[in-house]
């Protein structure tokens, strides 16, 4: 029986009210501990039901079994349109996830250890088990560690996937199967290092990981409004309850680094994980960025706040994200000018972003650090914006009082945003005054005349019209190969 369609909106928590996020919170994390594999009458649902039968075939590169059903609450499609003898849907499965392991293995990951769970048909034969069962509407796929063999070698698991996708809003039953082995896989991939980072980083990657192994899927585009509607909540603060899709929406920030930095710094971050297992994500990624990359944590998150900005319908082909366009807009607390707010918070890891009208011939925008906090990490952009473009920003970075100027007289709106690029610690807090007045002669200095601490935003990073009046550290200038 499939839900309703309000309560999938409520799990979803943005984008269409069929997609819900791909796991269910906290089933992915249970264990044969809690009643065994599908195939079991002790297992929770979803399961096979007792008395159905349950076939299994394996995969054409031999790694993987898959397990299904041909009739039954958990019958996959009978199409045989290859005339094998097994349904299309199946084989389907089992090329693609097949297809899906060596890309990983491509590049640079662990591959999940030999699984040892199960009996027989059920399991037991060393190849990865893939159940497709029905999830009736809760989630479309979850993978499940049942031990670890070391640190080493890191944990097994096996895979529930959607038996038939029915009602889920994916283009195709192909597309779908894609997704979900892309993305659950990609867990797998992760179990395979014994560590686990919490699910911002977990389903995070597992995002990205599905848009590197295949750029046309929309599961990150999906997602991405999770975050970029709620940038005002931390990265490094575990979301939980109706909350938990912004861990999915948090790939943006994975994109980011994969795409700015490379691959390799992702992967880096796993593999430390296996010399710090007791670290959190961003700690790791801390490490790796200032051991491989030559900058740290808060470099690089607020430039990520910075891309945000031309996201959407400001997103331009050849700058900031390869896919910008096809990204939601941010969603900035409007305000009136002028703005006079005594204690705006903003935790670490996180941005708050607010906006007024533009038309005027310039806007000038402060924040004030609460005296007596450190304020390190604090920085300040403030950008001049029209419906379909990012004009420029200008940018001050702390400590101390942050204050800027911009030009807005042909500017829709003025974007400000402050920037908490710490990865650990309580929120800041400051004072936030914005107002409509002309800028100071100096900030007009075309970019060439600025002083050596001045520069333009990074070539690939966002549009050359994005002038930075202060400047920030240069990140090194790689991008994703």
């Amino acid at each position: 029986m499939r839900l309703p369609v309000w309560p999938l909106l409520l799990l979803a928590g943005c984008g269409a009210p069929d997609r819900p996020p791909h796991e269910v919170l906290g089933e992915e994390a249970r264990t044969l501990l809690q009643g065994g594999r599908p195939t079991e009458a002790t297992a929770e649902p979803p399961r096979f039901e007792p008395g159905e039968p349950v076939e299994s075939v394996v995969s054409p590169g031999g790694r993987f079994r898959i397990h299904f059903s041909r009739s039954g609450p958990n019958a996959v499609a009978l199409a045989d349109a290859e005339g094998n003898g097994i349904p299309d849907a199946v084989d389907t499965v089992a090329r693609t996830y097949d297809t899906v392991a060596a890309f990983y293995a491509g590049l640079g990951y662990r591959s999940p250890p030999e699984d040892a769970g199960g009996s027989g048909e059920t399991g037991g034969d060393g190849r990865f088990d893939v159940y497709l069962v029905d999830f009736a509407g809760r989630a479309d796929g979850a993978f499940r560690r049942e031990d670890c063999v070391s640190v080493d070698q890191g944990c097994r698991g096996y895979m529930l996937q959607e038996n038939d996708f029915a009602g889920y809003g994916y283009a195709s039953y192909a597309r779908a199967v894609t997704t979900l082995a892309s993305h659950e896989f990609f867990h797998a991939v992760q179990a395979a290092y014994g560590s686990a980072l919490g699910r911002v980083a977990e389903e995070g990657t597992a995002v990205w990981a599905s848009e590197r192994f295949a750029p046309e899927l929309d599961d990150l585009e999906h997602f991405v409004p999770a975050y970029l509607s709620r940038a005002d909540r931390s990265l490094v603060v575990e979301p939980d309850g109706p909350a938990q899709s912004f861990s999915y929406g948090a790939s943006l920030f994975f994109q980011f680094l994969g795409e700015r930095l490379g691959d390799e710094v992702l992967r880096a971050m796993w593999e430390e994980s296996v010399r710090a297992p007791a670290s959190h994500w961003a700690e790791l990624l801390e490490t790796v960025l200032r051991r491989d990359a030559g900058t740290d944590f808060d470099t690089v998150f607020s430039e990520f706040a910075a891309w945000n900005l031309a996201t959407g319908e400001r997103a331009r082909e050849g700058s900031g994200y390869a896919r910008g366009a096809g990204y939601s807009g941010l969603a900035p607390a409007a305000r009136d000018l002028p703005v006079d707010e005594p204690s705006v918070r903003v935790a670490a890891a996180s941005t708050r972003y607010f906006d007024v009208a533009g038309g005027t011939p310039g806007v000038s925008v402060s924040f004030e650090p609460r005296e007596g906090t450190n304020n390190a990490g604090l920085h300040l952009l403030v950008a001049a914006v029209t419906e379909s473009e990012v004009l420029r920003v200008v940018r001050v970075d702390g400590p101390g009082v942050l204050s800027a100027q911009v030009s807005a007289e042909d500017a829709t709106r003025v974007v400000v945003a402050v920037v908490n690029g710490r990865h650990s610690g309580d929120g800041r807090y400051g004072r936030l005054r914005l107002s409509s007045e002309t800028p100071p002669t100096e900030q007009e200095t075309p970019p060439a005349e600025q002083p050596s601490r001045g520069c333009q935003t990074a070539p690939g990073s966002l549009p050359g019209a994005l002038l930075l009046a202060v400047a920030w550290r240069a990140l090194p200038r790689r991008r994703a190969r």
